[in-house]
């Protein structure tokens, strides 16, 4: 059982050999990509709009926001999702649209600054 825990946490928080096997598990799985579409139609972003996204993961539907927000901001508490989403995100990130941080909302990760 403690096999299985330790699989599984690897989709909360993403670290090592695993965690990369579960990003590109979440990042290719059609129902996951599925569901983040469907998620943006809801969200109907708009140009002047701004967006926080909270565990991003490998930074799919952060890329997709971006094409129509004026802003980005994604906090994770993965190292690693951080890296992936900042590799697929770099465009965006380099325009400005995109700012990705590590940590977790509890601890205070982001400021209001950092957001708008």
């Amino acid at each position: 059982m403690r096999l299985f825990a330790y699989l599984m946490s690897q989709f909360a928080n993403p670290r090592g050999i695993l965690g990369r096997v579960a990003g590109v598990i979440v990042a290719t799985r059609s129902s996951n990509r599925e569901r983040n579409a469907w998620t943006l139609s809801l969200l109907k972003i708009a140009s002047v709009d701004r967006v926080l996204e909270i565990g991003f993961g490998p930074g799919r539907a952060i890329g997709e926001a971006a094409k129509t927000a004026s802003r980005v901001v994604g906090v994770d508490r993965s190292a690693l999702m951080v890296k992936e989403a900042a590799k697929r995100n770099r465009a965006a990130i380099d325009q400005g649209k995109v700012k990705l941080t590590l940590g977790s909302v509890e601890n205070g990760a982001l400021s209001r600054a950092q957001i708008f």
